[in-house]
């Protein structure tokens, strides 16, 4: 029997045991093996080398540092299993990318290495057990390899044997770019979960229903789904594919509430060097510096008005975990314990989070002195 299919065929209600979820912290893991989902995308089995297993939230992800050619870097991967199947990362190889290159040449069964997690917050509150009454119906978008976090709450869905009204629509370039492809056929239909490829390119999808190559718009969204109106929808894909997702939800009179994105599409380049030389000309803002006081480290720097309190750590050689560096990915979310900031986010935090006084630092300039929880 397949992996793919031993994921669905367990007795309703009753799921394997899982360790419950975990708190963010510092691990080290080692891989345990590998498995090809396509000609680019490889998954990677880990456990954790003290032996003690911890459990995750469907749809996070852990920040892994790697000492690769270009030094340490440090990037998000969704965890694309359940905690009952083991712990399982799925990454794309990209071209030039010192972090996805290293990964797929260098972490063979025995390789350890060193990780942040679980970190994240695009799991439906019904899966963490956020949500009392009624489970909702959903939709999934996902492009790319915006399927990992979403096959991992699908995978949650199934594993817990309840009711389940859910749609995914997933868009790839080809069928050879289609992840976890055999496992996507498999989904029984009693399941309640109803899966469609979407093929910009190439032959007929093999997954759903047939149709001829295409983008998604929003008359192939109300096609597909035409009661999407009702539905919590979560969407990852790289930054161009959510806009348009939020368009062709707009444009089907959807609530911005009922939409969750996430988005990991990005560049996986060597670090830049981190410059804190002043500008000559920028005199008004050399004059305005504040100190930073970051509690869990027991330094204080100063930061500069100009400056993200990201890179005025890093340059001070503090290691706050941290990823894109853009304000998308939530690696850098800290507690901001006094003091006030300019946040401009790119989808990285939740309005509740900031109202609970979470800020992202690498997006986030000082407008005073700050005591940060990191």
């Amino acid at each position: 029997m397949t992996q793919e299919l031993r994921n669905f065929t367990h007795a309703p209600g009753a799921p394997a045991a899982s360790p419950a979820p975990a708190a963010p912290a510092p691990r080290v893991l080692r891989c345990t093996g590998s498995r090809v989902e396509t000609p680019e995308v490889t998954t990677f089995m880990l456990e954790p080398v003290d032996g003690q297993s911890f459990g995750w939230q469907p749809g996070q992800y852990l920040t892994l540092n790697l000492d690769t050619a270009h030094g340490q870097l440090s990037r998000c991967y969704t965890i694309s299993s359940i905690p009952s199947a083991g712990l399982e990362i799925t990454v794309k190889a990209l071209p030039g990318g010192p972090a996805s290159t290293w990964l797929h040449n260098t972490l063979l069964p025995g390789t350890v290495l060193e990780a942040h997690g679980p970190l994240g917050g695009f799991t439906p509150p019904a899966l963490a057990g956020g949500l009392q009454g009624p489970a909702p119906s959903y939709l999934f978008l996902a492009a790319g390899s915006g399927i990992t976090p979403l096959v991992s709450i699908t995978r949650a869905l199934l594993d817990a044997g309840d009711p389940v009204d859910a749609v995914l629509l997933y868009s790839a370039h080809e069928p050879g770019d289609v992840i976890f492809h055999r496992e996507l056929r498999s989904i029984p239909e009693a399941s309640g979960i109803r899966v469609e490829t979407i093929l910009s390119t190439g032959s007929i999808p093999t997954v759903g229903i047939p149709r001829a190559p295409g983008r998604l718009d929003a008359d192939l969204l109300l096609e597909l789904v035409p009661d999407v109106r009702g539905r919590e929808v979560f969407a990852c894909g790289p930054p161009a594919y959510l806009e348009a997702v939020r368009s062709m939800l707009e444009a089907a009179g959807c609530e911005a509430s009922a939409l969750t994105v996430e988005s990991f599409d990005i560049a996986d380049h060597a670090p830049a060097v981190v410059s804190m030389a002043p500008s000559p000309t920028d005199t008004a803002a050399e004059a305005q510096v504040f100190s930073v006081e970051f509690v869990r480290s027991g330094r204080t720097i100063e930061c500069p008005a100009d400056t993200f309190v990201l890179d005025a750590a890093l340059a001070a050689g503090i290691p706050v975990p941290s990823s894109c560096t853009l304000g998308m990915c939530g690696t850098c979310k800290s507690g901001l314990l006094q003091g006030t900031v300019e946040m401009n986010h790119a989808g990285g935090i939740r309005p509740k989070e900031i109202v609970a006084g979470k800020i992202l630092i690498c997006c986030s300039t000082p407008t005073g002195d700050l005591v940060i929880d990191a």
